[in-house]
């Protein structure tokens, strides 16, 4: 292996941490930030996590690899609830008469959905970051691994996407091989320490003894917009085939000429038109808005986790708000709200003084004083939608009710 350069060696930046890091490495060169803002994430959180992902197995979001490959029917080598913690889990493994004392390792793709405590910190670590280097405009993927003895024998990753990873616990050395210098360097981090390469690269990973991570992909290539934007496309055109009627099944086969050339079906000319004229109208861009509403709510860390069931209010219940509210105008008087990645239209002049008090009040407020100043009745159905889905997006918290006089 060549020498380490010296830009793969340790940086300590000082100051705000992620802004040095932003300006003087992020999509440029591979490196380790020893003193990044924390993740939020530690063992413990880890360990619940993968149990939860465990519970309900999925063979393209849950994977266990040793040096011989991935096991397709990983059973009871998966963590459950008779492992008290990641130590437990990784000393069962370590004994497993199935694994004959090999390395391994267990990889959960996007387990953060399903709490919102772990999801909201990642978010929020990685929001730190967007603000010096730009909001991602497509969902970034989130790995959490935990290893014991386990080394890569092939490069992995995939090139179009810059890599964040955290270091949760252990120790982690990564072989990067971006593309465009040819360059290999070694990278080795430890607990808290955050591992960065930018796109078009390749890595193999070694853990020497137990190591947890948490790897963040960022897409990077405007291929990786294709996904969004298609499935965007889909909705509009679907409902536009339902107003004018679904064009006829294409023959089968194909009309020919006499001199054998294929003549173009009329029905496939009106699939094409159909296309076109979904693009053409407004339904697609209002589509790419809300998923860039959510989007930027969420960091880019997609799927969110779900809603909560939503609370009844009165005017004496107590409000305040503990997450960043997304507006995105799509008319005059029109919007779209994001929250923790849950988007939702609203109307009306109104629905912006009751954000603008929400953005402004420093402390709670009761349901009344909130309506008093938007100017609307405290039992309007249109304040209490507003409140509904703020509080069923985590972005409002609800505190008891005032006692009577």
């Amino acid at each position: 292996m060549k020498p380490r350069p010296a830009s793969a060696r340790r940086t300590a930046p000082h100051g705000p941490a992620l802004r040095h890091f932003a300006e003087a490495h992020w999509a440029r060169e591979p490196v380790v930030v020893t003193d990044a803002p924390p993740l939020g994430l530690d063992r413990a959180d880890a360990h619940a996590l993968l149990v939860a992902a465990a519970e309900h197995p999925d063979p393209v979001s849950l994977q266990l690899a040793t040096a011989d490959g991935e096991l397709h029917r990983p059973g009871s080598l998966l963590p459950g609830p008779a492992d008290r913690d990641l130590d437990g889990y990784v000393a069962r493994l370590a004994s497993a008469a199935s694994l004959d004392g090999d390395g391994w390792l267990l990889t959960a793709v996007d387990p953060l959905c399903r709490d919102f405590t772990a999801w909201s910190r990642v978010r929020d670590a990685l929001a730190g970051l967007w603000r010096y280097v730009g909001w991602p405009a497509v969902p970034v993927t989130a790995e959490l691994a935990v290893g014991d003895r386990h080394h890569a024998v092939a490069e992995a990753g995939d090139p179009g996407s810059a890599s964040l990873t955290w270091v949760v616990d252990g120790e982690l050395t990564v072989r990067v091989r971006p593309e465009h210098t040819g360059t290999e360097y070694e990278l080795r981090a430890g607990p808290g320490d955050l591992v960065h390469w930018p796109a078009g690269s390749r890595h193999l990973d070694h853990r020497a003894g137990p190591c947890t991570t948490l790897r963040v992909g960022v897409p990077a290539r405007t291929a990786a917009a294709l996904p969004l934007v298609t499935e965007a496309v889909r909705g509009p055109e679907r409902r536009r085939r339902t107003r004018v009627g679904a064009p006829a099944a294409l023959p089968h086969p194909l009309p020919a000429r006499a001199d054998g050339r294929l003549s173009i079906p009329a029905q496939l000319t009106d699939a094409a038109g159909l296309f076109t004229d979904t693009l053409a109208g407004p339904d697609v861009e209002e589509e790419l808005l809300a998923r860039w509403a959510g989007l930027r709510s969420a960091a880019g860390l997609n799927p969110a986790p779900p809603p909560r069931p939503a609370v009844p209010l009165t005017g004496r219940h107590r409000l305040v708000r503990v997450g960043e509210i997304v507006r995105v105008a799509t008319g005059p008087d029109d919007a779209l709200w994001a929250a923790n990645g849950q988007v939702w239209p609203v109307r009306g002049r109104a629905a912006d003084r009751v954000l603008s008090c929400l953005r402004t009040t420093h402390q709670n407020t009761t349901v009344t004083d909130l309506a008093r100043a938007s100017g609307l009745d405290e039992r309007s159905p249109h304040l209490h939608g507003l409140l509904r889905e703020l509080c069923r997006a985590r972005a409002v918290e609800v505190t008891p009710q005032e006692p009577l006089p």
